[in-house]
């Protein structure tokens, strides 16, 4: 009886732990299961990463590259246009400053083999001005798409003065907008300005009311209208026949 009563509590204790081996393995299953799951995972997080900075790599450099066109075509126009108007050695310069992960960029000015600096009056009369529109051109050529392609400009280039410089600035303007095919609206005080207009208005006040008055082409047109009506008298003059003394 004895005997009997041991073989069956033997037995419900192999039963038991057979029972818990097999729990155990299904948890070791799981566990294998779950463990190649992170693993896969991880691999493909890993592959993402790598690709992630392969292309923050690339992003970089077409970044870099396309700072470096732009830079480079900036610079270039806006210099020429200084170089036109000024008898100077300058120079304009982009100066990129990278702060808190955000690319900034300063405009600066080099007059020979001096340290670049900010663009003050200093420099010369009325640069400022012309710095600004030239910028503010350039700047607009580079828009895709482009806006509206018309300037309009309140007493410009107002600090050159009379003379030569401001008939070079009246030169830059009217190239610029020939080149790049925008339409320019000048309000201006100067005479030596209105000549680079294909059309001009003068306002006038009779003591009560300000009128505007159509003056026709700009000062170029008059100048080539002139020299037509010169040429036309010319060879009227070369038709008119001459009497004979008898």
């Amino acid at each position: 009886m004895v005997k009997k009563k041991m073989d069956s509590r033997l037995r419900q204790d192999i039963l038991d732990v057979e029972e818990w081996v097999q729990r155990q393995q299904a948890k070791r299953d799981l566990l294998e299961s779950q463990l190649a799951q992170k693993r896969r995972q991880l691999e493909e997080k890993e592959s993402r990463d790598e690709d992630l900075r392969k292309a923050r790599w690339v992003l970089t450099e077409v970044v870099k590259r396309t700072q470096l066109r732009f830079k480079g075509y900036v610079e270039t126009l806006v210099t020429k246009c200084i170089n036109t108007v000024f008898d100077r050695d300058f120079e304009f310069v982009l100066n990129y400053e990278i702060k808190a992960n955000k690319t900034y960029i300063q405009p600066l000015v080099k007059e020979g083999g001096n340290e670049p600096q900010v663009p003050k009056e200093e420099m010369g009369v009325g640069i400022l001005d012309l710095l600004s529109f030239a910028l503010r051109v350039v700047l607009w050529s580079l828009e895709r798409p482009r806006s509206r392609a018309v300037f309009i400009l309140d007493e410009p280039m107002r600090d050159l003065g009379k003379g030569k410089l401001l008939d070079r600035a009246g030169d830059v303007l009217r190239e610029l907008s020939q080149r790049l095919g925008f339409q320019l609206i000048v309000i201006t005080h100067e005479p030596q300005l209105s000549r680079i207009a294909d059309r001009t208005f003068r306002i006038e006040h009779d003591g009560k009311h300000s009128y505007l008055v159509d003056d026709g082409g700009g000062g170029e047109e008059k100048k080539r209208k002139e020299e037509v009506e010169k040429r036309v008298v010319r060879k009227r003059k070369r038709r008119i026949p001459t009497k004979k003394k008898s």
